[in-house]
C-alpha cells in the first residue's frame, strides 16, 4: 500500500498548485488519479458506485465512496483502504432508480466553503469524469454558482514527477517482470504459442511477487499452425507487471532458429538508435525534441518508420497507467528530473513491430535505465 506520508506529500504538492492557480477545491472521481491521492484502488466493476476525493486549498480531504472498503476493513480487521479521516459513504439516496443523484457532492461542496469558488475536476486532457452524464448535470445544478475547471493543471504535473518511492516501485515492477520473461525464455520452444507464453509468465509474475491484477503482456509473430511460433519466427514481448499498482513497460525479441542478416541488422541497428535518443534525454530538453531528433535518426536509415506521422509517438509516460508525456511533435512538456518514460523508436519489418523500449527515470545526468535485466541481445532459440 502507498506509504502515508506519500500521500500526505502529494495532497501537499497539489495545494500548493491550487494556490498559485486560484482553484479553491480538487474534486477527483477518475479512478486512477483516486489512487494516486488516497492509496486506495478502485475497481473498474464500480463504475456504477463512483469514488470521489476533496482536497480543499487548505484544511482536510474527503472522499465519498461505498460502504464496502470500510466495511471489509471493519469486519475482517484489515487495515483501512486509505489515509483519509473524513471518509464517507453515500447519503441516503435512490441509487437504485433512473433518478440522476448527486452521491452527496454537492453537501461535501458546501461544507468546504467552496459553492461559490473555483472547483477544479476532470474535464480536460487525458482525464475521465467517472459520473453519470445526468448525475453530473444534476451536481452543477445542485452547485450553480461553481466555476468549474479542468484540474489537469494540477493533477499531471503532481504525478508525471515521480517520487523516490514510487521510482522504487517501477524498479521492483520491471526487476519482477524482467525475471518473469527470463524464466520464460529459459523454456521457450518452438510450437509454442502466443497464449502458451503468456500464461508462463504471469504466472511467474505473481509466484515473483507483482500485483495480482497485473495483466499478461503482449507476445506476437507467431505464423505457424494454431496461432504456435516456428523457425523463422520472431517473438515481440511488450507491456508487463505492476508493483502496488505502478507498471513496467518495456519490449525484448527472441528468433526462432539462427537468424538472418536483415533480422541481426534491423534488431542492433534499432537498439543503436535507441540508445542515441536516450542520451539526449536530459533535463530541460523538450519532448517533441526528442521525437526530431529520432525521426532525423530514421531518416538516415532504409527501414520503414511506423512514426511516420507527427502524432505516433515514439515513446511515453509510465506510472499507474500510460501517461503523459508523449515524444511526438505535439507534446509541450519539457524533461524534468523524476520523469519515468519509455523511449521507443519504431519501424515495420517483414516478422513486424520492432521497437526496442526501455524503462527510464529522468536524472539530472540523464536517464536511470530500470529495465536492465534481461539484456536487450536478440535471444536466439535454436
Amino acid at each position: 500500500m502507498v506509504p502515508r506520508a506519500e500521500v500526505e506529500a502529494r495532497h501537499k504538492k497539489a495545494q500548493g498548485l491550487m494556490a498559485k492557480a486560484g482553484i479553491d477545491c480538487l474534486m477527483i472521481t477518475e479512478p486512477l488519479n483516486f489512487l494516486y491521492f488516497t492509496g486506495q484502488k478502485v475497481p473498474v466493476s464500480m463504475a456504477t458506485r463512483p469514488a470521489v476525493f476533496f482536497l480543499p486549498q487548505s484544511g482536510v480531504p474527503t472522499i465519498i465512496d461505498w460502504s464496502g472498503p470500510s466495511m471489509f476493513s471493519r469486519l475482517y480487521k484489515k487495515p483501512s483502504p486509505n489515509y483519509i479521516a473524513d471518509a464517507r459513504i453515500y447519503p441516503e439516496i435512490p441509487i437504485q432508480d433512473a433518478t440522476p443523484v448527486d452521491w452527496g457532492i454537492a453537501g461535501v461542496l458546501a461544507e468546504k466553503g467552496v459553492l461559490e469558488g473555483t472547483v477544479a475536476t476532470e474535464l480536460g486532457y487525458e482525464t475521465r469524469l467517472n459520473l453519470a452524464m445526468e448525475d453530473w448535470e444534476l451536481v452543477k445544478r445542485g452547485a450553480p454558482k461553481v466555476r468549474w475547471v479542468d484540474s489537469g493543471p494540477i493533477t499531471w504535473p503532481c504525478r508525471v514527477i515521480k517520487s523516490d518511492w514510487e521510482a522504487e516501485q517501477l524498479r521492483r515492477a520491471c526487476s519482477i517482470g524482467g525475471q518473469a520473461w527470463k524464466r520464460m525464455f529459459a523454456e521457450l520452444k518452438a510450437g509454442m504459442t502466443g497464449l502458451d507464453i503468456t500464461r508462463r509468465v504471469v504466472k511467474n509474475y505473481i509466484d515473483l511477487g507483482a500485483d495480482l491484477d497485473s495483466g499478461p503482456p503482449i507476445a506476437l509473430g507467431a505464423t505457424g499452425p494454431g496461432g504456435s511460433f516456428q523457425k523463422g519466427d520472431i517473438l515481440y514481448l511488450d507491456g508487463g507487471c505492476s508493483v502496488d499498482g505502478y507498471k513496467m513497460d518495456f519490449t525484448r525479441r527472441a528468433v526462432f532458429g539462427l537468424p538472418s542478416e536483415r533480422q541481426t541488422a534491423e534488431h542492433y541497428g534499432m537498439w543503436e538508435i535507441l540508445g542515441k535518443v536516450m542520451d539526449r534525454m536530459k533535463p530541460g530538453v523538450a519532448t517533441r525534441e526528442i521525437f526530431e531528433f529520432s525521426q532525423g535518426l530514421m531518416a538516415k536509415t532504409k527501414w520503414v518508420n511506423y512514426s511516420s506521422h507527427p502524432s505516433l509517438r515514439i515513446g511515453h509516460g509510465i506510472g499507474i497507467n500510460v501517461e503523459p508525456p508523449y515524444l511526438n511533435a505535439f507534446d509541450k512538456w519539457i524533461l524534468q528530473p523524476g520523469m519515468s518514460i519509455t523511449p521507443e523508436p519504431k519501424i515495420e519489418t517483414v516478422e513486424g513491430l520492432l521497437n526496442p523500449e526501455e524503462h527510464v527515470i529522468v536524472r539530472e545526468g540523464g536517464v536511470e535505465v530500470l529495465s536492465t535485466d534481461p539484456g536487450n541481445d536478440l535471444l536466439v532459440i535454436e
